[in-house]
């Protein structure tokens, strides 16, 4: 009970008299000053007047994304779903949205093979640091026993290998884009990589790292990995830690090939046969697979962590012409860069509807394809080339007589017969 004291106005006694707290409910004063505003931001919702209000476009194809989306246009046939995925994960980075915590972009590549999962990884690659090989590229199937993870991580001190530098350390793992910024010689802010445009206040050197089949590994890789995938860290043997959260993790997979191929042996590429059901464009029947696959050999925690699962759809028809193209060009520029021969290749559509035919298998994708231009033109161009039959500058027709294809020669408007 509080006290108060008063003065006698007679003897100048003090007498003490008890307080009495009003009953009933008090009415709450308000505070003199306003407490600080919290640091936290702040979402507010208001009623707008419509004519001021402007409807902003979410879609993932912008300025600032078109070189990466034109790239891997040019380099991936027929996977526009797996294309438009990676350009909204590039959006994402472009932004500074992204959790700084975790790898810039953790993706899970499925589908039957030959259709370009690992060609993806090569294309992410050039069209970021200007080079298909500025990548770690972890081949899975020289880690099939749990052991041998240790190449990867390292092996304890007093272990034998402790000495040797893991596959995965810092060092290694930054290499790629150390390389970009040297070759360069610009500061990081207006390097022409695209790997710059990345939101990255300390300048830290990023990465592409790839586990190519990750199906053929040891699960002992797979435990491995969580870490990876969830905090872009990993402590290495030699107890020293390999930052990953300025790293691309991709990962390829062929698990359900072996049903993806029954799935296709009822087809053509570009056509099914009469009576199936099934619709070719949407690649839906593969996609079901593919992940029912994925849900039985790995791990639900492990399939969790991952921003994009993707799944590759069947080559068609007009694909495997686009991509008989691009390796005609690449057989034109490997003349020029290693044989210091320019050459002009014409095919007629009668020869190239034949070398498609030859290298079609709607079970194995482009690989066959490669096979049978090997076989059937760059075979033929080497031996004419060794002969000197062709000549710096000359124009090569290609066309088909019957069943084989004869080569001709164009050098100064006269044709003449040399195969």
């Amino acid at each position: 009970m509080a006290i108060r004291k008063a003065a006698s106005a007679g003897n100048g006694t003090v007498t003490t008299t008890p307080r009495t707290r009003p009953s009933g409910p008090q009415p709450v004063t308000a505070p003199s000053r306003v407490p600080k505003r919290s640091a936290r931001p702040l979402v507010v919702t208001a009623d707008r007047k419509p004519g001021k209000r402007k409807a902003l476009q979410t879609g993932c194809r912008l300025a600032a994304t078109e070189p990466l989306h034109e790239h891997l246009q040019a380099r991936i046939m027929g996977q526009n779903g797996a294309i438009d995925a990676l350009v909204c994960s590039w959006a994402r980075l472009l932004s500074g949205l992204r959790d700084p915590s975790r790898p810039l972009l953790t993706a899970l590549f499925l589908g039957p093979t030959g259709v370009g999962k690992t060609e993806t990884a090569k294309a992410l690659a050039e069209a970021l640091f200007g080079s298909a090989d500025a990548l770690t590229r972890i081949d899975c199937e020289e880690y099939a026993h749990g052991h041998e993870v240790a190449k990867l991580l390292g092996s304890p001190p007093g272990y034998v290998g402790a000495d040797i530098e893991p596959l995965l350390s810092q060092q290694r793992i930054d290499n790629a884009h150390w390389n970009v910024r040297q070759e360069h010689r610009v500061d990081p802010e207006t390097s022409p990589a695209l790997i710059e445009q990345v939101h990255n206040p300390e300048h830290k050197l990023c990465s592409i790292v790839l586990f190519d089949e990750i199906e053929k590994a040891h699960p002992t890789l797979w435990n491995a990995l969580l870490g990876i995938l969830d905090d872009g860290r990993v402590t290495l043997g030699n107890n020293r830690t390999t930052d990953l959260t300025r790293s691309i993790i991709l990962m390829t997979s062929n698990v359900g090939s072996r049903e993806m191929s029954t799935a296709l042996e009822r087809r053509t590429v570009g056509f099914l046969e009469a009576g199936s059901d099934r619709d070719p464009a949407d690649g839906g029947a593969t996609q079901r697979i593919a992940l029912a696959a994925a849900r039985e050999v790995f791990p639900i925690e492990f399939l969790n962590r991952f921003d994009e699962v993707l799944v590759y759809a069947p080559l068609e028809r007009e694909h495997l012409e686009a991509i008989f193209h691009k390796f005609l060009d690449q057989i034109a520029q490997r003349a020029m860069d290693f044989a210091g021969i320019p050459l002009l290749i014409r095919v007629t559509e009668t020869a190239k509807d034949f070398i498609i035919a030859q290298g079609t298998d709607p079970r194995l994708g482009a690989r066959p394809l490669r096979r049978a231009m090997e076989r059937l033109l760059v075979d033929p161009l080497s031996r004419l080339i060794a002969s000197q039959q062709v000549t710096e500058g000359d124009v090569v027709d290609v066309e088909l007589e019957t069943t084989e294809l004869v080569f001709y020669r164009l050098p100064r408007n006269a044709r003449t017969i040399v195969a």
